[in-house]
């Protein structure tokens, strides 16, 4: 008889074979899972699992994985938590809610799991009932908040609620536990040479290190058997000296290995804030970055299945990593925050419909929380309520999904092709409507083509090409090198007109901004050979910011004026932190509190914040101070239909996610 392969296990035979796990044999169908992800909005507020948590978690199953993690749990009611969300595993009625959860993820034939983390000295008193935090060392948070060192006493109690907690999973129904041992979190501040400075039988060595962590994990199993297996997720380095590396992390892992069934590798810790570039790795950083780590813990003794963490959203390289013996899995979030049909999409070779993560890490910030607040718990910017730029479904599915589409087929005139326009188009395509799209160039995408000149901004550039993929693929009447007007777009007789005609660079009145060695950030995009050796860009925000980084990995030395008090003031908290690291790697110099008050032929002149005056030389001087909505151009379309919508940078200049959220509700509420 002829064996039958199908189209998938032809190119990624790895990907979707089974892996065998634990002492039982589990068979996890596939090679892919979702890592641990959690929000504020998946939990009511007993802190139990809601509809929209079930719902969410559930669709990742349905999306094709062959495990899918829930976000870290609350095991105890003292002080360990420094989220206000944590799925509470201490109320029976927990269980109602995991169980539907787990009979919906089942019957898609995925297995599913918790993850277990003590936050230690990360504990904050405003969610623990006013009790200070402990961990392996008494210290004085930067938060001012005062850590006790644990004692044995301590350590039975926090193992007990992890073995507690275990049980509860078991009757919930789950398939595995994750036992978050790394970023720094209580279980890391014991392994990590960094923040362990004990001197008794818990401290030093690599083996007293990880005595209690060991403890708990035994007290796991003598709990719960091997009824549930054991995944632990360990940072393979700290990224900081005198932290955590590779070899002594697979030690550790070998202590652990008798008493666990995988193990996957993440890296960084939250000890030191600069390292969330590495926890959660951003547009400067390899896709799938700790694979070559994972590889050091296999090819030296470890016999579990390993994994590893860090932006995997390819699938060939996915698959190349497997079949190379990089990693036997892979742990995806912010993959599946973009799209939870991602391995579904792969399976069925319809990896041109994948929508891509941009590694804004905006989903994993507390809702619009800025790097330039101290305390977040008092920090006004911080609406707790996160979003994903490219996915407006994201965390939003309760209401967009209620919203009342028109049961008529509308015709829709959208004007412009760049993020907005292209993604109302497909939205009201996909709603029924006929669609025409009015690009005034020769290409679609918009501003965001710049990507294409920007090396660390590729996972843009995907994207850009994912949107113009989906508008080819829709029936869609795409009219290029079409400059628009009003008159035109009454001639189409249209019902909606949705107006996406961006934005353009905001021109500061500096003395001298009208000299020809002055250009704009978009004019040097692409065309880098008009900056000399040296140059100033008056502007440190995103764009300015990056820019930098850009030309100065090109040769060029920049420095950046900003007459704020910050660089990169309205980024969110990784997005600035990263961007600033690079900056500094980058050699990029920054003045901020300081205007430019001058262009010369030979450079600026500037005022500090004190008064002083002082001169730069550069050979260029780019403008990045903002952009403006064209706003004329914008409202000469007011009258061309009876339903008008404005969306993206001409209502304000902004961000993608902006643009992409507000198309989706443009196309959802025509009339």
């Amino acid at each position: 008889m002829k064996k039958i392969t199908q189209p998938y296990m032809e190119k990624y035979p790895n990907l979707f074979s089974p892996l065998k796990v634990g002492k039982k044999g589990d068979v996890y169908k596939n090679r892919l899972f979702v890592a641990p992800m959690h929000g504020p909005s998946l939990v009511d507020s007993q802190n139990i699992l809601n509809d929209y948590g079930i719902e969410y978690y559930a669709s990742r199953a349905e999306g094709g994985f062959g495990c899918v993690n829930m976000g870290e749990a609350k095991m105890d009611n003292l002080n360990s938590v420094a989220h206000d969300a944590h799925i509470d595993l201490t109320k029976e009625a927990q269980l109602q809610a995991v169980h539907r959860f787990n009979i919906w993820a089942h019957a898609y034939g995925a297995k599913t799991g918790i993850e277990f983390n003590h936050n230690g000295h990360f504990a904050l008193p405003e969610y623990c009932n006013g009790m200070l935090p402990m961990s392996s060392t008494e210290r004085i948070m930067p938060n001012g908040n005062h850590v006790r060192q644990m004692d044995l006493n301590d350590m039975k109690m926090v193992a007990k609620s992890y073995a507690d907690a275990a049980l509860m999973v078991k009757r919930g129904g789950f398939d595995q536990i994750v036992l978050h041992y790394g970023h720094g979190w209580l279980m890391a501040g014991f392994l990590s040479p960094l923040l362990n400075q004990r001197t008794d039988e818990y401290g030093g060595s690599v083996e007293n290190r990880c005595r209690f962590p060991k403890m708990v994990i035994e007290a796991i199993r003598e709990k719960i058997g091997d009824a549930l297996n054991l995944e632990l997720r360990i940072s393979g380095t700290e990224c900081v000296p005198g932290g955590i590396e590779i070899e002594e992390c697979t030690e550790m892992i070998k202590i652990f290995e008798p008493l666990i069934d995988l193990v996957h590798i993440s890296a960084g810790t939250r000890w030191v804030a600069e390292t969330r570039a590495d926890m959660h790795p951003s547009q400067f950083i390899d896709h799938a970055h700790t694979a070559k780590l994972a590889k050091y813990v296999k090819e030296n003794g470890v016999k579990i299945p390993v994994g590893c963490c860090g932006n995997v959203s390819d699938p060939e390289k996915a698959e190349k990593l497997i079949a190379e013996g990089y990693v036997d899995y892979l742990e995806m979030a912010r993959s599946t925050v973009a799209d939870n049909h991602w391995a579904k999409k792969v399976r069925e070779r319809k990896e041109e419909d994948i929508r891509p993560c941009i590694r804004c890490n905006h989903c994993i910030d507390s809702g619009n929380r800025v790097a330039i607040t101290t305390n977040v718990l008092q920090d006004w910017t911080a609406t707790r309520c996160t979003h994903c730029s490219v996915n407006p479904l994201h965390n939003n599915y309760e209401y967009r999904r209620h919203i009342r589409r028109t049961p008529y087929k509308r015709k829709v005139v959208i004007v412009g092709g760049g993020p907005a326009g292209m993604q109302a188009a497909i939205y009201a395509a996909d709603d029924g409507h006929d669609v025409i799209l009015f690009e005034k160039s020769g290409r679609l995408g918009g501003i965001i083509n710049y990507a294409d000149h920007i090396p660390f901004k590729h996972d843009l550039a995907k994207f850009r090409d994912y949107l113009a993929c989906q508008v080819k693929k829709r029936k869609i009447d795409v009219r290029l090198n079409t400059e628009a007007n009003a008159d035109m777009i009454l001639a189409q007789r249209p019902d909606t007109v949705i107006v996406a005609v961006g934005s353009e660079t905001l021109i500061p009145k500096i003395p001298g901004v009208e000299l020809k060695n002055v250009v704009t950030a978009l004019e040097v995009i692409g065309h880098e050979e008009l900056v000399g050796d040296t140059a100033v860009i008056i502007g440190g925000g995103m764009v300015g910011s990056e820019l930098s980084i850009h030309l100065n990995r090109l040769g060029k030395k920049c420095t950046v004026v900003e007459m704020g008090q910050y660089l990169c003031p309205d980024a969110m908290l990784s997005e600035r932190l990263h961007v600033l690291r690079y900056m500094d790697r980058a050699g990029v110099v920054s003045l901020t509190d300081t205007k430019c008050t001058a262009i010369t032929e030979k450079g600026i002149e500037y005022t500090d914040k004190d008064g002083n005056r002082g001169h730069i030389e550069a050979d260029t001087v780019i403008l990045c101070a903002g952009m403006k909505a064209r706003e004329e151009l914008r409202d000469s379309f007011a009258e061309t239909a009876f339903d008008v919508k404005y969306i993206g940078d001409c209502k304000k200049a902004r961000i993608v996610k902006d643009a992409i959220h507000e198309a989706y509700d443009a196309a959802a509420t025509i009339v």
